[in-house]
């Protein structure tokens, strides 16, 4: 059975034609352009009805995709020959229309996003990080690397060239992972930093001072750098998680990033080993608040005392400042605006109603109520999303319900 994307909306199966059996294991892709304005399919067809050439995809100047040869099989794209370890037995192919011929050989928008999203598709299926090296090494290939051609032509040539290419498919590869802080990330940044420190008010002075290094954004880049990278957020995460950035580059590259815009190398190292150790993304937010934990256990035991001991927001806030965060101006416009920040957080979570406690909302479906602060305490009972219940008693992430039937997880809920 033939085997193609399903982003192929259209299938020109050439069955055993203009194709040979596969030798090699899919490691990379190779990009031909059609030298023409066609729709996939059509072209797809006069490929099919000739006896010299073939793709495993084609894309058309509207954005149509239509497949070809079938992915395990060897099209014939790239005239490397038929032996074991030549391009095309490696490659899944694809031809892309032009928007107009003649130099430059331009490529519409649509057909461009079209061929970066088939791109990450093959990607993710075959488990390849997008890498152009400018030669026949990279897993992202042109025509002209094999043979004496201009095929992509300068457009194309050019969007590879200055990196364009692979960030795109990094970056679409990534589209379907959440990477940044949204409004259920503040509260569960909040409810963790609560429960963790035990005081509101280091609570509030450590989120504050966060909130003014990334915007509470798991995925931010430090904004100097991503001209200097060439890289948005979304792009400097995806190549991380992807391999495409590796260890050295991340550590070394002097650019703050995440919830606490970790910088130095030593501290970068130890986020980014925990990410491999936790098997997921670099922007992941439990992965950042649980490595914000262990450095201020380890590393940082003095701002975590000081955090616990505040008797003020700005008290804690110019702990972190100073301490932790260590930004080169800690002047006291600074120490205030950063205070304010921290400020607004206590004002919107800290316990409002006195001595009476909080209330949240279930955000699971539904929630366990124990006997006690913990998995190993038996359930009483179970609640469900949406429910609202007051909390007069935080142990670690576990808050006690002010009826007294026992406790739940707050990771699971929302403040009120």
């Amino acid at each position: 059975m033939s085997v193609f994307s399903t982003l192929a909306k259209d299938i020109v199966d050439f069955g055993t034609k203009n194709s040979d059996e596969r030798k090699d294991p899919v490691s990379k892709i190779t990009i031909h352009h059609m030298a023409g304005v066609s729709t996939g399919k059509n072209c797809a067809t006069a490929h099919r009805n000739g006896t010299a050439a073939s793709a495993n995809y084609y894309v058309g100047n509207a954005g149509d995709i239509c497949g070809g040869v079938s992915e395990d099989r060897r099209a014939w794209t790239s005239g490397t020959g038929n032996g074991k370890g030549t391009n095309d037995h490696m490659a899944i192919t694809i031809e892309c229309s032009n928007s107009a011929t003649g130099d430059p050989w331009p490529v519409s928008d649509a057909a461009y996003r079209a061929t970066i999203t088939l791109c990450a598709d093959i990607c993710k299926r075959y488990g390849i990080t997008p890498k152009y090296t400018g030669d026949q090494n990279g897993t992202l290939t042109l025509h002209c690397m094999f043979q004496a051609t201009a095929c992509p032509g300068p457009t194309w040539k050019g969007y590879f060239a200055n990196g364009k290419v692979e960030k795109d498919i990094i970056a679409a590869m990534s589209q379907q992972k959440p990477q940044s802080g949204t409004a259920t990330s503040e509260d569960k940044i909040w409810n963790f930093l609560s429960s963790h420190i035990g005081n509101d008010y280091g609570a509030a002075g450590m989120m504050g001072n966060m909130s003014e290094e990334s915007g509470l954004k798991t995925n931010n880049l430090q904004n100097s750098f991503e001209k200097k990278l060439g890289m948005t957020d979304e792009q400097y995460t995806a190549a991380i998680d992807y391999g495409a950035y590796t260890r050295d580059q991340f550590i070394s590259d002097g650019a703050g990033m995440g919830l606490c815009q970790w910088t130095s190398s030593g501290r970068k190292a130890g986020l980014y080993d925990m990410k491999n150790v936790c098997g997921c993304s670099i922007a992941d937010l439990d992965l950042q608040l649980a490595y914000l934990w262990k450095e201020l256990r380890e590393g940082y035991r003095g701002v975590l005392n000081g955090l616990k001991a505040s008797k003020s927001v700005y008290e804690a806030s110019t702990i972190v400042l100073t301490q932790f965060e260590k930004p080169l101006d800690q002047s006291e416009a600074v120490k205030q605006r950063r205070a304010a920040t921290s400020q607004m957080y206590y004002d919107r979570y800290a316990k409002k109603d006195g001595p009476a406690g909080y209330i949240v909302r279930i955000a699971a479906d539904e929630l366990n109520v124990r006997s006690g602060p913990g998995t190993n305490f038996n359930i009483v009972q179970t609640v469900h999303q949406g429910e609202a219940f007051t909390i007069v008693q935080v142990v670690n992430d576990w808050g006690k319900l002010k009826s007294g039937v026992g406790w739940i997880n707050l990771g699971y809920t929302e403040r009120v």
